[in-house]
């Protein structure tokens, strides 16, 4: 059931208020080409009635504003309504500038109503595509809408994401493009855009984009489908002759090109017009700027969730892999989780649930299992927009194909820290499908993005641990889990009980040690053979597990000298970049990893052999490095 609509001004009425948004995007000069195109788009979303962006609450419809670089007329809209309080128009134009609290690009919570923080193009479709399904489960009658242009229509996550929409049948998903006819700085041809969107299943309307009545009467149209809006617009509309409809338009124009207006004049008559009919706004824009807090829904603690949880009993081999998703799909049952994987979903075990919940085709729109499409950047981006509404997402991929992600990892969800669990499967050696499916270095650049927790697990009990643990605090995450099945050797009951803050925890000890081996994942069962044989040696071996190398990394010195006592060798074994653990020891420590490329086939026994990971491997090398 749609949100009922606001009322509808006059066509006089919506045309002074575009008039004062196109005059602020004049006034801030930042992207004016751009910002100028899409002016009479957001007038119409927000002030024609057709939608509930403009109205009071917290249950209305969303924005989002996928042409970040041109956001000055959606930032104009924003500031009528009250987003910016105690700000003049002429403080709000500022935006950008060192100090200023709203970005230059749009930044998630900078200002009520921003859901998406853009930088790279490309992804707010995708993004929309994750509110709009989190708000079709919830049953809402809201709609989401996302302002494209369409020079960013030329990145290929836009069509994952189109052919995502239609797939799911995402009737309240509303696309705007704003056809300019310009890419930056080449010219497109804005005939193709109605054609391309219609292949894909969406219903796509082409139309003339300064037609402030055209847009607001195809926005209250009713569908079965999502809808493509083609705005055929000009670029810089309202700038001087000699440049209007350029296509040199997307930086800062000189003042000699901005129209000779009235500028305060104008945005004083589109506010009349504004508050007239949204009479909140003006008291918005003066209030104290203390706003109602929006209350986000208390996710359990871990020990709650944890109690749920059936641990695996101890010496079972089980891979954790094909275990962890199915596991916890079930035992989590009637949580807001949203379980995604964009590639083989039954290596994720959720085929089972899948097929529970029925959600093999969408005529159960609330079922919490997605098999996205091969198109890892839509479903990074799509996991976002959902956790931005409300779901907990847990998406499921080889690590490999997290190269593909980086991006919208670092854009959409570490970034804006939303909660998305993201679980990376065959890490490390063991797949036997070749070199290109080796994850290589992808932890480490997936360690370089700032905001994101890693994790490791080497057993299922230690994954389902470390999961809760995610699930728990709500902030994005990332899991590696190993190829292989890794013995249990706690019980989930005993491991419930442990500090989880280090990152870490000593797996053997021994009193005053000569040697520490650090380890993580699948390798911390050959770093316990490595120590034993060792200590047949003659030394002393600690061995300590780390699984989490983002929490370890902020230990202070005192605290790592709990783990890593001063004075003592260490060496860290690991089945990654020999940096990832490595860098986390001192000066003169030995780092063994994987530091080549292309280690790849089957069995998996010779690839441990000719990455020269066996016990017997590892023993001679510390050795030798010990003489």
């Amino acid at each position: 059931m749609r949100t009922s609509p606001q009322s509808q001004p006059a066509q006089q009425d919506l045309t002074t208020v575009a008039q004062g948004l196109r005059a602020f995007v004049f006034a801030a000069n930042k992207h004016p080409g751009g910002a100028s195109s899409s002016v009479e788009a957001i007038t119409a979303l927000y002030f024609s009635g057709a939608t509930t962006l403009a109205a009071e609450g917290q249950v209305r419809d969303r924005l989002i504003y996928s042409k970040g670089h041109a956001a000055a007329s959606w930032y104009a809209a924003l500031w009528t309504l009250g987003a910016m309080p105690q700000m003049t128009w002429q403080e709000a134009t500022g935006f950008g500038q060192v100090g200023h609290p709203v970005p230059r690009m749009p930044v998630r919570g900078s200002v009520p109503g921003m859901e998406m923080s853009t930088g790279a193009l490309g992804q707010g479709l995708s993004f929309g595509v994750g509110t709009a399904l989190a708000d079709r489960r919830d049953g809402l009658g809201t709609r989401t809408f996302v302002v494209l242009g369409d020079g960013e229509c030329t990145e290929g996550q836009v069509w994952e994401a189109a052919m995502t929409a239609s797939r799911l049948g995402l009737k309240n998903l509303v696309a705007l493009v704003d056809a300019n006819g310009s890419g930056s700085v080449i010219k497109l041809d804005r005939t193709q855009w109605a054609e391309k969107f219609a292949a894909f299943g969406w219903r796509a309307v082409s139309l003339d984009g300064h037609d402030i009545g055209a847009i607001a009467q195809e926005l209250r149209a009713e569908t079965d489908r999502p809808t493509a809006l083609i705005l055929n617009t000009i670029k810089g509309r309202g700038l001087a002759e000699e440049v209007e409809g350029s296509n040199t338009l997307s930086a800062e124009v000189e003042e000699r090109h901005l129209p000779a207006w009235d500028t305060g004049a104008l945005i004083e008559a589109a506010l009349a017009v504004i508050d007239r009919h949204h009479p909140h706004a003006a008291r918005a824009r003066v209030s104290s700027g203390i706003r109602p807090a929006v209350t986000a829904p208390v996710r359990p603690s871990r020990a709650e969730l944890l109690g749920r949880l059936a641990g695996h009993s101890e010496g079972a081999e089980v891979v954790a892999k094909k275990a962890l998703g199915g596991d916890l799909a079930q035992e989590l049952a009637g949580l807001p989780l949203l379980w995604m994987a964009p590639d083989a979903i039954r290596n994720s075990g959720l085929l089972a649930r899948m097929e529970q919940v029925g959600s093999w085709t969408w005529g159960t729109p609330g079922a919490d299992v997605l098999q996205c499409a091969i198109a890892e950047q839509d479903a990074a981006s799509l996991a976002a927009g959902a956790a931005s509404a409300g779901l907990w997402p847990v998406l499921f991929s080889m690590e490999g194909f997290y190269w593909r992600m980086l991006d919208q990892i670092r854009e959409s969800i570490a970034f804006p820290q939303l909660p998305v669990l993201l679980v990376g499967t065959s890490g490390g050696l063991g797949d036997p499908l070749g070199p290109m499916v080796q994850s290589d270095g992808c932890l480490t650049a997936l360690a370089a993005i700032p905001g994101l927790e890693l994790f490791e697990a080497a057993d299922i009990n230690t994954a389902k641990l470390l999961a809760a643990e995610v699930l728990a605090c709500g902030r994005p995450a990332y899991l590696r889990l190993p190829h292989e099945a890794v013995p249990v050797r706690h019980s989930l009951t005993d491991l419930a009980t442990r500090p989880t803050n280090a990152g870490a925890w000593t797996l053997a000890d021994a009193d005053a040690p000569d040697l520490v081996l650090v380890t993580a994942g699948a390798l911390r069962e050959r770093a316990l053979e490595s120590a034993e044989q060792l200590h047949a040696h003659g030394h002393t071996v600690r061995v300590v597990e780390v699984f989490s190398t983002s929490r370890f990394s902020r230990l202070t010195a005192e605290q790592r000298a709990q783990f890593l006592p001063p004075g003592v060798r260490a060496v860290s074994i690991h089945n990654a970049p020999s940096s990832v653990l490595g860098s986390l020891l001192g000066d003169g420590a030995l780092a063994i990893g994987v530091d080549t490329y292309g280690i790849a086939g089957w069995p998996q026994a010779a690839l441990y052999e000719a990455a020269g990971l066996t016990t017997d491997a590892l023993v001679d090398r510390i050795l030798k490095e010990l003489a």
